[in-house]
């Protein structure tokens, strides 16, 4: 993955921006440094633009070619791995449970239940462990199919004619 390119004039500005759309509470007073070559080949020298050397917040590091680079602790981009995880997770609750209502179900909570034991079987048996990958309105329609009392069949009803007056 290539470095992010800020040329220009606007270059503190611009890594401000970006300190800014990562979240970071005083992008002002973000860790800027310049790295430029030193006399030995396999030493670079750094140079403190903005910010402080103490700062705990990710160092934007710019090269002898205006390239951007951050620079981050572990337990930072642990977290930043744990909360993508997070959001991945509970993005596939927010589908399945949109898949399940969209069908609808007589009882939302029986559905979720053959929905996870489900799931849980297909990881069991899948080589890929990623539950993410699966397809949850065919796993939906796949339970609707092997389950039809789950759900309510609106042809099984009569309506008036002309709908409510």
């Amino acid at each position: 993955m290539e470095p992010v390119k800020v040329t220009g004039k606007n270059l503190l500005s611009e890594i401000n921006k970006m300190a800014t759309e990562l979240g970071i509470e005083n992008p002002a007073g973000v860790t800027i440094v310049k790295m430029s070559d030193a006399d030995e080949p396999n030493k670079k020298v750094l140079e403190l633009i903005q910010g402080s050397w103490e700062n705990n917040a990710p160092w934007f590091v710019i090269d002898d070619k205006d390239r951007v680079f951050v620079l981050s602790s572990i337990e930072s981009i642990l977290s930043l791995i744990k909360s993508l995880n997070e959001a991945k997770y509970e993005n596939f609750n927010l589908k399945l449970e949109k898949a399940i209502l969209e069908n609808l179900p007589v009882d939302f909570n029986d559905v979720w239940v053959v929905a996870m034991s489900e799931i849980q079987k297909r990881v069991a048996d899948s080589k890929n462990k990623n539950v993410l990958d699966i397809d949850i309105k065919k796993l939906v329609n796949e339970i609707k199919r092997n389950h039809p009392n789950l759900f309510l069949n609106l042809k099984n009803y009569s309506f008036p004619e002309g709908g409510a007056k």
